[in-house]
């Protein structure tokens, strides 16, 4: 996975990230706004600002961290983006000045950490700056190796008169390794914009929040408080810091 840095997402994604048919971010705000606490707040990989520019404007004071300063430029465009303080730097090892009493990590960019020692380093990094009794929140989708035959697969999944995108995946099963491309072609030429992933399962992140001293508190299956179960498709997992 050497072709994968920390820096090789923003240039790439800087200019169509906000076209992407996100969820609407209002459900994981109310969620997160409730289990602030009673101090700041930090979002790991704050990308365009997707959660953390709506979540500022609901009063809650957030700082930001990211590998890409491509990236955060674009979140800079919106109105709140250019007050939100971010750090430019790598969400597996991280020191910051302040301590936190929520730290959370969004759509699954948990998985742009390419081994399992770095996800680690990232939940520990994060425990080490959660106040006592602070919470760090992150989302993931709940892996389904049924989706690939072959160790991979191609699909279409928009086809217009002057345009077609395709996203093309591998996956290694022994290594939990992902590599997608979402490829764009239009008359004009082909883009690419890549994304390897090193998913986990929802044990494996309890096992690293213990490694970095964090207790389990919940688990959800959707932002709006439903419950994770055996058909759930995402995973939003919540662990303290205790005293």
């Amino acid at each position: 996975m050497t072709e994968w840095t920390p820096g090789t997402y923003g240039p790439r994604w800087k200019n169509v990230y906000d076209r992407i048919d996100w969820p609407a971010p209002d459900a994981a705000v109310d969620f997160l706004a409730e289990r602030r606490g009673s101090g700041r707040a930090l979002e790991l990989a704050v990308g365009t600002g997707r959660v953390a520019v709506p979540l500022a404007a609901q009063g809650v004071e957030l700082d930001g961290l990211d590998a890409s300063p491509e990236i955060v430029e674009v979140m800079r465009t919106k109105p709140g983006g250019e007050a939100i303080d971010v750090t430019i730097g790598d969400i597996a090892d991280f020191r910051l000045d302040r301590d936190y009493s929520l730290t959370f990590l969004l759509l699954n960019s948990l998985y742009a950490l390419q081994t399992q020692q770095e996800q680690i380093s990232c939940f520990e990094s994060a425990a080490r700056h959660l106040e006592p009794g602070g919470l760090f929140v992150v989302e993931t989708f709940v892996p389904d190796p049924t989706r690939f035959r072959f160790q991979g697969r191609a699909h279409v999944y928009d086809v217009g008169l002057d345009h077609v995108r395709i996203e093309a995946d591998t996956f290694d099963r022994a290594t939990q390794h992902i590599k997608e491309n979402h490829i764009e072609i239009r008359e004009d030429g082909i883009r690419l914009y890549p994304a390897f992933l090193r998913y986990t399962w929802p044990s494996e992140l309890d096992l690293m929040a213990r490694i970095a001293g964090l207790s389990f508190v919940e688990r959800w299956g959707d932002w709006a408080d439903v419950p994770f179960d055996a058909a759930s498709e995402n995973s939003i997992s919540v662990y303290r810091k205790e005293g």
